[in-house]
């Protein structure tokens, strides 16, 4: 059995993301290698998707990734020896064992992302009214710096993504709100009823625009959820 380890989660989601540039950048020249030369593209893309597999086996969170990295040629070896229609030879292992650890990355950062979704609504009364559950960014808007929040009523369910976005001239930004539904059991997020009027997405010009139809919509929200 692994022991845990004893570095705070911070400190090693420090470490992935860091890692997650290599992984980024070996993945490009894992399938560029193989781009004009379609049996290599195929057992390359055969052995990456039997690698993150086996790093979805290894268990959630960035804990099991960062250690499989550290043996990761074994990983790669290992895969490929248990299957006869996989194999390395002839290909770049470590461009391999790259492409694997950033497809799996992103999946685990998703993993993270509902997690952290899940932990601030068990954490907030349930009687509280709406809370934060992330936020990013420059809230009074930057054409440069995007800003994201998503809140959701603990009750219900119900939520708001606030977004901003650059304008056509990128000299101010489009701020825009969008409702949606997290599932209080996974922390997934999906759109509002989709197709009922009133719950397309609404752009305004300013945040002062934005947060006063952040209000209008929680209100609308709370009071469709009490009737």
């Amino acid at each position: 059995m692994t022991e845990p380890d004893p570095r705070p989660a911070g400190d090693l989601r420090a470490v992935a993301e860091q890692l997650s540039r290599l992984w980024v950048a070996t993945s490009e020249r894992a399938f560029a290698a193989a781009l004009h030369q379609p049996d290599v593209y195929v057992r390359t893309t055969r052995l990456v998707s039997a690698i993150t597999q086996e790093l979805r086996r290894r268990g959630q969170g960035v804990g099991p990734l960062l250690e499989a990295w550290q043996g990761r040629h074994e990983l790669v070896r290992g895969v490929a020896d248990s299957d006869g229609a996989l194999t390395v030879d002839g290909l770049d292992a470590e461009a391999i064992a790259g492409a694997a650890f950033a497809m799996r990355y992103r999946e685990v950062l998703e993993e993270i992302t509902l997690d952290d979704r899940l932990a601030a609504l068990a954490a907030g009364p349930r009687d509280g009214g709406w809370l934060v559950l992330e936020e990013s960014g420059h809230a009074p808007g930057d054409p440069f710096v995007p800003y994201r929040r998503l809140e959701a009523d603990p009750r219900t369910g119900r939520a708001l993504l606030v977004t901003t976005r650059p304008d056509e001239t990128f000299t101010s930004c489009v701020h825009v709100v969008e409702q949606g539904v997290v599932d209080l059991e996974t922390g997934r997020l999906t759109a509002d009823a989709a197709g009922e009027p009133g719950n397309a997405a609404h752009e305004v010009g300013t945040a002062e625009e934005r947060e006063a139809l952040v209000e209008r919509l929680r209100c609308s929200s709370t009071a469709d959820a009490g009737s």
